[in-house]
């Protein structure tokens, strides 16, 4: 039998599970901008929206939108270099490890997007993760070229899609999906009336038909190459910051407070030229520069988030609130797809179809009160099992035994 166990509670980062509960917050904020009904309004009806709910969108945007999302990826990367360390005292395949836990990482994303929410990320994150792979044993020195090659690609697909935008190619799963959906009888719905149904089956197909695009969408915005340059962030970090994090002896460099400055300045930037044309995507010059202020801000923001969280914890001021977050990011995986569940409760036809009928501005206190009962719900699990739901599962099927009779 293999001798690799689940991380136990005691070789556990409790800092590293403080920043992915504060990290879950953000992403709650950000996904309930969704939920609320963002994407079906127009630019012209987001631009005519009442000054408190645009003043809280240009919060969002400026403070939020990407960060959080960046701060998980850095994580990821994180994880995966803790458990590469891990396996380095072992005799022991990291490889079919890793690649086991990013299949069943895959299927629960899988059953996440076609059951709960289209926006989902976790199969993205356990595609990228198995690419992943191929960075194991590449000096730091490389991989910082690689990060920089991979954070640049986005731009570059911007480039390429826009003297290329009229080719058939970009719009062929928006068609497939448009067609798909005319099959179904549901050609004449907005996609607020399939939302708010009373009938279960138009809620439910709106993540079949969304979820066909997808991938096309995260080639056209970069966001493979995003996603897997922020992962390899995180194990650059983990690598050079580990044995001080362990040591809590962290100070915030002076590299970070200018990541901090400059994502200050370019999201204010990408919030203002969202705000003033109602979306984040356009192909003309004012889309060319809000996405360049989106990959430049988001990146260097995450980055100086994630230090200045590290710096405080630290410190040891805020070790309170940390703890918290950290009841919370020990249940990442769970906590997750549970406030999606919540919201989907709240905003889609199963329930109080609350979409575009609920004012952006109570969006944080929308947020506040899931938060609020995660909290409460992880504190009462975490009293009496050593993991989550979803992450116990995770990790059965992860170190299950092969037919050989070794876990690996």
């Amino acid at each position: 039998m293999s001798s690799m166990k689940p991380t136990t509670g005691s070789e556990r980062l409790e800092v590293l599970d403080a920043l992915r509960g504060f990290a879950l917050f953000g992403i709650l904020l950000a996904n309930l901008y969704s939920f609320i009904g963002y994407n079906t309004y127009s630019p012209a009806e987001i631009i005519a929206l009442p000054i408190l709910d645009r003043a809280v969108l240009f919060f969002i945007d400026w403070f939020i939108e990407g960060k959080f999302y960046g701060i998980f990826s850095i994580l990821f990367g994180v994880g995966f270099a803790l458990q590469a360390e891990r396996f380095s005292r072992t005799d022991e395949s990291f490889s079919a490890f890793w690649m086991r836990r990013m299949i069943v990482l895959c299927v629960i994303g899988l059953l996440h997007m076609y059951l709960v929410w289209n926006g989902d990320i976790l199969t993205l994150y356990a595609v990228m993760g198995m690419v992943l792979l191929l960075f194991l044993n590449v000096s730091n020195r490389a991989l910082l070229r690689w990060v920089i090659v991979l954070l640049v690609m986005p731009l570059l697909m911007y480039g390429l899609l826009y003297v290329t935008q009229d080719a058939a190619f970009w719009g062929s799963m928006r068609a497939i999906s448009a067609d798909l959906q005319a099959q179904w009888g549901f050609a004449d719905l907005s996609l607020l009336e399939m939302r708010t149904s009373d009938t279960p089956l138009e809620v439910l197909s709106v993540n079949v038909l969304y979820s066909i695009p997808r991938p096309m969408s995260y080639l056209m915005t970069g966001r493979y190459f995003h996603v897997l340059g922020l992962f390899l962030i995180g194990v650059l970090l983990a690598r050079h910051w580990l044995p001080r994090i362990r040591n809590n002896d962290i100070a915030v460099p002076r590299l970070a407070i200018w990541f901090g400055v400059i994502g200050l300045v370019t999201h204010f930037g990408y919030a203002y030229i969202k705000g003033s044309i109602g979306s984040s995507f356009e192909l003309n010059g004012m889309g060319a520069m809000l996405a360049i202020v989106y990959n430049v801000g988001a990146t260097v923001f995450s980055l100086a988030i994630a230090m200045l969280f590290l710096h405080l914890w630290a410190s040891g001021r805020g070790q309170f609130m940390f703890r918290n977050f950290a009841l919370l990011g020990r249940m990442a995986l769970t906590n997750y797809i549970f406030q999606n569940i919540i919201a989907i409760l709240l905003f889609f036809g199963y329930g109080l179809a609350l979409m575009r009928k609920v004012p952006f501005a109570y969006l944080p206190l929308f947020a506040l009160g899931i938060i609020l009962a995660q909290w409460l719900f992880s504190r009462a699990w975490l009293g009496r099992f050593k993991q989550g739901p979803l992450e116990s599962v995770w990790r059965k099927l992860t170190y299950r035994p092969s037919r050989a009779g070794v876990k690996g």
